[in-house]
């Protein structure tokens, strides 16, 4: 049974009036890009006044606009109803033709007059239309075009004809209203093509072109079809041709066309064949069409992903399609050609565009430049649209046109159709809209949803009607990509058998809905970093545009973390903020590189996804690229290094020694090549420059995961900050891996135990147990104690009530004249990934149970940067300092952290709201919100006393880190001076 249904393509194409696709305008087609009219109808009373028609619209206050354009790029954040107007003229010659209106997209609901006649209307935002209008159009003489359009609304609480605020599928980057795409006016013979869809067979080296045919007489037609397939010189490879009795309406051809000694197209060698349809009539040509093509297949094979019948591991890129002029579409053609350039120069071969279907434009060059894409829909967009009963329509009517309009791109390879399902009515569609993703496109891989989120995600390969089970996993480990964070990534997916026999029991997983032991796809992970806001907001001045939203919101955050530096006295480390933003971009970098180092260490996983290629919105620091595709180059670098084909990933145990322990040194080969001899030189570096370690040893760099070294290191007589550096050469002395990696060591002398007196409260005994293994001498708390001993207060259960009953006492200890020590503060938690966060300025009074304390999804970052700055202090005292968290501090970095807190900071968070306040469940391009700082470590005065408050995990990594000791001790000298 042939898969591709005649009967129901005919049915889709008459109810979506779909137009062929081409990438090329032939000569029988004009462009109607340029200057129009637009009217913003903000009241919507321009239907009732009938400003469709000319002369009515002629008296109107109309204003100029360029089309294709964002209608907000000339009315700031307008959203409602917009009145189009295009003047143009149609050739005499075109009298007695098909003449079709073509739209690329026009977002996002849109009626149309021609000559005051009406025309028809579209719903949807982000796919091309069509409309007949010979009978409409005046031959020879000037033509009245009118549209009116009705934007998404998103931030007011406008209702248009039935649609309500987030009602709508909507794209997070912008408004984008109004014609945002190109429009153009297309003239044919009686008899057309209204579909051509190729399906390329590598298996067989043939291309099936599926053709339908409209005969739009009332008389059958015999009429003569043309395909002819062209290489890249122009030569005519392959052609078949065929006399067709056309009947009234539609008829389907199904050719079977077979391509000689067929070159495949791929990311190294984009090769594409053009396709040339023709039909004639009577010996005229009475429709043509033209689009390029590549023969390839992408699947799945035995749990690995194959191009072509080749195993490829998948390194993609997300993407979110905003750019800083033109918001939904490329500022240029060259801006298009050099974000996608920089993708795959720095190693990615896929490109995730994210709930957005991207323009034509940008698919030609992906196709044309050679990169993995996956066919995305404007859907479920983090609970957009919300939920009224138009949303079953609004998905399946999205799904439809999405796949018919790019279903002959090369370089799409997979449809995903949903993101974090999060609603009961869209897991019970995502069978059914499965389904129909199949019947639409055999062709292509389709996977249902990506994060799994609903019931676990599926995959549907080419051809087959039926799913397949496939773990489909989202995971954010924020700034801190430490032991424990990588031992997760080691541990997603696989059973607890194979767990066992990595040393990996009791380790949690990443992903939801995941089956242990199945093949998997980490589809969503990275971290952030502002870009150069200092350079970006330059560039915004000179060639931007003032009034759209990135230009607004660059220059608000630059402002903000200029104000909030200052407030908590950062400025000292980062006098220049651009320093500082260069630092979280290196930040970024490492935690880029140490992800998708241990992801690819898991046997399981068969690809990654990194967030994001390119920033903007609320995911402003999340892109290795600024919004100008200005590559953040620490940040870049360091991702190109980790998405090499042959990588060399390495693992301090722990990363920071007790020099008396010693640590494991562990040295693994990634390589997604054939096997090959290599020379491979290990060596450790001290901070003063000696090498204390060196190996050199032959290898077999295996295809695959491998061991290339595991060494016990005695590390009794080292100190201080060391480096572990390797090298790797081929047989020909050529370097094609390198990596490094930092580890601290500390001696005892490093470890002084203080002397000093000190009373502690505890409640779970791990100080105290630790005081008494150290031999370190200490009182209980009692709240006549001398005033002249400081006290220490220990961590408890977050709900413990005798915590919060004692903390009345130590305040008083500490107004009556006291220090007080709380290595915990259990304030107001806020700013879950769902929770508004609603801040304001925090005396000291109300400490330390009044403090608002920021939860770990805004301490750690997720994908946007959270940068926990050290200052030079005596409570850091031999340990790195002016400097963003990492490294030595990754095990006692804070996982909460007292917001807006006034106080001394001595180490402390700077960092932004992911989701502005004030509309934070809205979530789309206002951009970041406001700048926030917070306190890690800070002194305050309390009454005639002191505090100290930390939010380091001190306690919980005593005797298990030795930064965590010496901070301790740090603090305990501190406190007794």
């Amino acid at each position: 049974m042939k898969f591709f249904c005649k009967t129901m393509l005919v049915i889709f194409i008459q109810v979506l009036g779909f137009s062929c696709n081409s990438q090329t305008k032939p000569e029988n087609e004009m462009s109607l890009n340029g200057e129009w009219d637009i009217i913003f109808d903000d009241t919507n009373q321009g239907i009732s006044e009938d400003w469709y028609k000319n002369d009515v619209y002629e008296k109107q206050n109309f204003r100029k606009i360029n089309v294709p354009s964002c209608w907000e790029e000339y009315n700031k954040n307008y959203e409602g109803v917009g009145f189009y107007r295009k003047k143009f003229n149609v050739p005499k010659s075109w009298e007695g033709k098909i003449i079709e209106l073509n739209f690329d997209a026009v977002n996002y609901k849109s009626e149309f007059w021609l000559n005051d006649q009406v025309v028809g209307f579209h719903e949807g935002g982000y796919t091309p239309f069509s409309f007949r209008v010979d009978n409409l159009a005046k031959m020879g003489e000037e033509n009245t075009l009118v549209i009116r359009v009705i934007s998404p609304i998103i931030l007011t609480d406008k209702y248009i004809d039935g649609l309500g605020r987030q009602e709508v599928p909507m794209w997070r980057g912008a408004i984008t209203g109004g014609v945002w795409q190109p429009v153009s006016i297309k003239v044919k013979g009686t008899i057309g093509l209204k579909d051509v869809f190729i399906e390329p067979k590598i298996d067989t080296n043939t291309a099936v072109f599926n053709i339908e045919i409209e005969n739009t007489e009332i008389t059958t037609e015999q009429v003569e079809v043309t395909v002819n397939i062209l290489s890249k010189n122009r030569e005519v490879i392959a052609s078949k041709k065929g006399n067709i009795e056309s009947f009234p309406g539609m008829n389907a051809l199904n050719w079977n066309i077979s391509i000689p000694n067929a070159t495949y197209w791929s990311p190294n060698n984009p090769f594409l064949y053009k396709a040339e349809v023709t039909i004639k009539k009577d010996g005229e040509v009475s429709d043509q069409w033209s689009h390029k093509f590549g023969m390839r297949e992408f699947t799945v094979v035995n749990d690995q992903f194959h191009l072509n019948g080749k195993s490829i591991y998948l390194k993609a890129a997300f993407f979110e399609g905003l750019y800083p002029t033109k918001l939904g579409y490329p500022d240029s053609r060259e801006m298009a050609i050099k974000e996608i350039k920089l993708a795959k120069e720095a190693g990615f071969n896929m490109i995730r565009p994210w709930r957005k279907p991207a323009p034509k434009m940008w698919l030609d060059l992906c196709d044309e430049m050679g990169v993995l894409t996956v066919g995305s829909l404007v859907v479920e967009c983090m609970h957009r649209p919300i939920s009224t009963p138009r949303l079953p329509f609004v998905v399946e009517n999205e799904l439809r046109k999405t796949i018919l309009s790019n279903r002959n791109r090369t370089c799409i390879v997979q449809w995903e159709l949903f993101n974090e399902i999060n609603r009961p009515i869209l897991a019970q569609m995502l069978n059914s809209m499965s389904v129909l993703a199949r019947e639409l496109d055999p062709t292509r891989m389709i996977l249902d949803e990506s994060g799994g989120w609903g019931e676990g995600a599926n995959i549907f390969l080419p051809f087959e009607r039926t799913s397949k089970k496939f773990n489909d996993i989202h995971h954010y480990s924020g700034s801190q990509v430490d032991e424990k964070e990588f031992d997760g990534y080691l541990a997603t997916a696989q059973t607890n058998k194979k767990k066992e026999a990595l040393g990996l029991q009791g380790v949690k997983s990443y992903g939801k809905n995941v089956v242990p032991g199945m093949m998997s796809y980490i589809s969503e992970l990275g971290y952030g970093s502002t870009p150069d806001l200092i350079s970006n907001i330059k560039e915004f001045e000179s060639k931007g545009n003032p009034i759209v939203a990135p230009s607004i919101y660059h220059k608000e955050l630059n402002d903000g973390y200029i104000t909030a530096l200052k407030k908590v006295g950062f400025d000292e480390i980062y006098p220049n903020v651009q320093d500082f933003y260069l630092e979280q971009q290196k930040m970024h970098g490492i935690a880029n590189k140490r992800m998708i180092e241990a992801t690819r260490l898991n046997d399981v996983v068969k690809g990654y996804c990194v967030h994001a290629l390119v920033g903007g919105d609320w995911v402003i620091g999340a892109g290795l690229l600024d919004l100008w595709r200005n590559p953040k180059t620490l940040v870049y670098d360091m991702t190109m290094e980790a998405n090499q084909e042959q990588i060399t990933p390495i693992r301090i145990l722990p990363r920071n020694v007790y020099g008396e322990k010693g640590a494991q040194l562990e040295v693994y080969g990634v390589s997604e090549l054939p096997n090959e001899h290599v020379t491979v030189s290990v060596k450790i570096i001290s901070e003063n420059g000696n090498e204390v370690f060196n190996k050199v040893f032959d290898k077999i760099f295996k295809n695959g995961i491998s061991t290339f070294l595991m060494d016990q290191l005695n590390t009794n007589n080292w100190k201080g900050a060391h480096i572990v550096q390797v090298e790797v050469k081929n047989v020909s002395g050529k370097v094609i891996s390198n990596n490094s990696q930092s580890f601290d060591v500390f001696s005892k002398e490093q470890l002084t135990i203080p002397k000093a007196k000190i009373a502690v409260m505890d409640f779970d005994n791990k100080l105290t147990s630790f005081l008494d293994e150290k031999g370190i001498e200490f009182i209980p708390f009692r709240p006549d104690l001398d005033k002249n001993i400081p006290v220490l207060v220990g961590i408890t259960a977050k709900k413990d009530a005798k915590y919060r009953a004692s903390v009345e006492s130590l305040r008083r200890y500490a107004q009556e004249g006291g220090y007080v020590v709380f290595f915990e503060v259990l304030g107001e938690q806020m700013g879950g990934p769902e929770d508004p966060i609603i801040l304001k300025d925090t005396a000291t009074e109300v400490l330390p149970l009044g403090a608002q304390m920021f939860g770990k999804w805004p301490t750690r970052g997720g994908w946007a940067a959270k940068s926990h700055v050290v200052t030079n202090h005596p409570v850091f005292k031999g340990l790195p300092t002016e400097m963003i968290m990492h490294g030595v501090y990754e095990n006692v970095h804070p996982d909460v952290a007292l917001a807006k807190q006034e106080g001394n900071y001595i180490a402390g968070l700077i960092g932004y709201d992911h989701f502005p306040n004030k509309d934070r469940m809205r979530r789309h391009f206002i951009g970041p919100g406001e700048v926030w700082w917070a306190a890690d470590v800070m002194e305050t005065p309390f009454g005639n006393g002191k505090m100290l408050l930390s939010t380091l995990r001190i306690i919980e990594f005593l005797d298990k880190d030795p930064v965590a000791e010496k901070l301790l001790y740090n603090i305990i000298n501190y406190i007794s001076k």
